[in-house]
């Protein structure tokens, strides 16, 4: 069980706060999804602004220029109408106030997102990640559930198959998530998170038989250009005396 349990708090708290406005933003319909994907992405570059001034963790031009690099390719691959034009998918006009709640919802995921990862990289050193991600899994069940009353639904066969799915994977996640939380600087292990990118496109051909264009293909070779600088550079400074 975690011991520090204020810091574990304060994770879940921000946890379950950035995945309410993620579903939020990815649900609305008034901002395409590549917007709204391109706008969660920032949270790597919150991390490396926060980090050093929160953490105290030192940083380098090179980890900066990996999530420079990283965060272009995210931009490529998933075409956002506000770089590319009305020629990216666009699901309605992208105007008005809805569109703004819209925004400000998927930036604050991206922001309560890093503010999550950073506590777990300072209740990392203390509790075990199965402590973490139990009481995140607990806090993120009762607040979805009290929200769910108000709208009670019967999912399909189907969907509870796809739920339970998603679910197992979440768990392991978010396992994997905060033990490398724990053992390494928290604004590289954001920058290579952008590797979730390249995966999907990997299970989007293998499963869906969705095959990306070039200029995806091109965002996917940043990205890995990204995890590469920045593996680079913790092996140079791990190899220092």
């Amino acid at each position: 069980m975690a011991t520090d349990h204020r810091a574990v708090l304060w994770r879940s708290l921000f946890g379950t706060v950035s995945m309410l406005s993620t579903f939020y933003a990815i649900s609305s319909k008034t901002v395409s999804l590549g917007d709204v994907v391109t706008l969660l992405n920032l949270s790597p570059v919150f991390l490396a602004v926060l980090a050093p001034i929160v953490l105290r963790e030192p940083t380098s031009p090179t980890v900066g220029l990996a999530i420079a690099v990283a965060l272009s390719g995210v931009v490529l691959v998933v075409r956002p109408s506000f770089v590319f034009g009305t020629t990216a998918a666009v699901l309605t006009s992208a105007t008005g106030p809805s569109a703004g709640v819209t925004t400000a919802f998927a930036i604050g995921a991206a922001l309560s997102s890093s503010i999550a990862m950073m506590m777990l990289r300072r209740v990392g050193q203390t509790e075990s990640p199965e402590a973490i991600a139990f009481h995140f899994s607990i806090f993120a069940t009762v607040i979805f559930t009290l929200l769910s009353l108000f709208d009670l639904r019967m999912p399909t066969p189907r969907d509870a198959l796809y739920m339970l799915v998603a679910g197992l994977c979440a768990g392991v996640a978010q396992l994997a998530m905060t033990r490398a939380y724990s053992l390494e600087n928290a604004a590289r292990v954001s920058g290579m998170s952008y590797f979730a990118v390249v995966a999907s496109a990997i299970l989007g051909l293998v499963v869906l038989g969705e095959r990306p264009g070039p200029t995806a293909t091109v965002g996917m070779i940043l990205v890995i250009a990204g995890g590469v600088l920045v593996t680079m550079r913790r092996r140079a400074v791990a190899s220092r005396p």
